[in-house]
């Protein structure tokens, strides 16, 4: 029975592509990174990424537009924003990268005005992930532990390899050998597109700069199933969600994302197609890379993959154009499978695997991270966790006070200090008029003693008078 229903799943898969070749595409949607962009002069620790698109980057982006066209071109014939939908991280590489696809996905001679949707990085929770995220941001011993591992650094680069940093980007690379390694690598993508690297360079990249980078994003991006967060599931489960339900109801023919590469892998690893384990180049997906998820009237699913070359010189086309790409997917019996088309429900049962089982994944923090401390101005990470996450944020019996730097108030501390405030005030006011009573009773004594002297005076002085008569 079990070689049968194998059978049947390997035939299934076989005939999958030929049967997607006789059904209608229902839906598309694409999520590439930004084009080539200018080197970053600091270290990105995540919220700031001041870079702008170069020529070169522009190049590529026309380039993914008529790769589009030519795909897509019969499926979606004219840009119409109620059937074609743009999303953008709020960052001017993915805008301007959004702008350059439309312009050459639809004819740029025509005169039309792309609507390119974003929201402010702070917030943009489906597509910025995930070091926004307030509980991660409220948590930089776990978010920046690859970061600061100099010793993990130093078993892969050699003492030459960090001398050559040092050479190349500062002396700080010999005390901040990860730092600067994950440093150079985003560095050194900017120069490969935009010049000739040296020999040295370009081997100390591919070798060795690649493989620490590739450990930097499966540690911040990565769906980890021992971790101990992970009740609040893959950072990328929201946005898959997102591409499968539109995938299914389909109000949109097309959606469009504009995203950084940290959005594409996470994708790619909460659909199966990279795992922690493996050394997958998709790691990184370079610049301009692009996935497509297609879906048919059949109810399958199809997912490609395309990179532009990226140096300098070349084309920076997609020469093999969009190409099959594998992920995972799960059928009802829940046997795991890896295909480059599934039905759209296998592919459902497998991202469902890292889907938060907590209320709010975004704001989940356990005691131990310790953002929920009374009475003291917290840090800048728990501020931002605050603010953005206040129901919840102080614990039971307290409360938030956004005036005093989100500092979290005990109910009972200030009830009573309130309490003891009023009866404060009202001996207060107790007091004063105690206090204008004894002297109104005081200044009556006085005056009605004034009046028995002046009295007595003139007793006396009558009497007084008579006796010298």
């Amino acid at each position: 029975m079990l070689r049968m229903r194998f059978l049947f799943l390997v035939l299934a898969l076989l005939l999958a592509p030929v049967m997607d070749a006789n059904a209608a595409m229902t839906h598309v949607s694409i999520l590439h990174r930004h084009g080539a962009r200018s080197e970053p002069l600091f270290p990105n620790m995540g919220l700031r990424d001041a870079t702008q698109l170069t020529p070169n980057g522009e190049i590529m982006m026309l380039n993914l537009g008529k790769l589009l066209r030519a795909t897509y071109g019969t499926f979606i014939t004219s840009y119409d924003p109620a059937m074609y939908d743009t999303f953008s991280e709020y960052f001017d590489n993915c805008i301007q990268s959004a702008h350059g696809v439309l312009r050459a996905f639809f004819n740029k001679g025509s005169q039309f005005l792309p609507i390119v949707r974003h929201v402010p990085s702070e917030t943009d929770w489906l597509l910025g992930f995930n070091h926004n995220f307030p509980n991660v941001y409220a948590r930089p011993q776990w978010f920046f532990a690859y970061w600061n591992n100099d010793a993990l650094a130093r078993g892969i680069l050699s003492t030459n390899d960090i001398e050559m940093l040092s050479n190349e980007f500062g002396s700080w690379c010999a005390e901040k050998p990860m730092q600067c390694a994950l440093f150079a690598a985003d560095a050194l993508q900017s120069r490969i597109s935009e010049k000739s690297l040296p020999q040295q360079l370009q081997t100390l990249f591919q070798e060795k700069l690649l493989p620490i980078v590739y450990g930097w994003n499966k540690h911040t991006y990565g769906f980890n199933s021992e971790d101990p967060y992970v009740v609040i599931g893959s950072p990328a489960y929201t946005l898959a969600a997102k591409v499968l339900h539109d995938a299914e109801v389909g109000e949109k023919k097309f959606c469009h994302y504009s995203v950084h590469d940290s959005t594409i892998l996470g994708l790619l690893n909460a659909l199966g197609a990279i795992q922690l384990g493996d050394t997958n180049p998709r790691w990184l997906p370079r610049f301009g890379s692009v996935l497509a998820v297609t879906t048919y009237s059949n109810g399958n699913v199809s997912f490609t993959y395309a990179e532009p070359q990226q140096e300098a010189g070349s084309s920076l086309d997609y020469v093999s154009g969009l190409l099959p790409i594998t992920v995972r997917c799960k059928t009802f019996e829940g046997a795991e499978y890896m295909a480059s088309t599934c039905p759209l429900n296998d592919v459902w049962r497998y991202v469902n695997r890292s889907r938060p089982t907590v209320a709010d994944p975004f704001c989940y923090l356990r005691p131990e991270d310790g953002c929920d401390v009374l009475e003291t101005v917290p840090s800048e990470h728990c501020q931002y966790y605050r603010k953005y996450c206040p129901i919840g944020a102080c614990g039971p019996n307290a409360g938030l006070d956004a005036s005093r730097n989100y500092t979290c108030f005990s109910f009972f501390r200030r009830r009573f200090t309130k309490d003891y405030t009023l009866a404060s005030i009202v001996a207060g006011v107790c007091g004063g008029a105690v206090g204008l009573i004894v002297g109104f009773l005081i200044s009556l004594l006085l005056q009605k003693t004034e009046e028995k002297e002046v009295r007595r005076r003139r007793f006396v002085q009558m009497g007084t008078g008579e006796t010298n008569a």
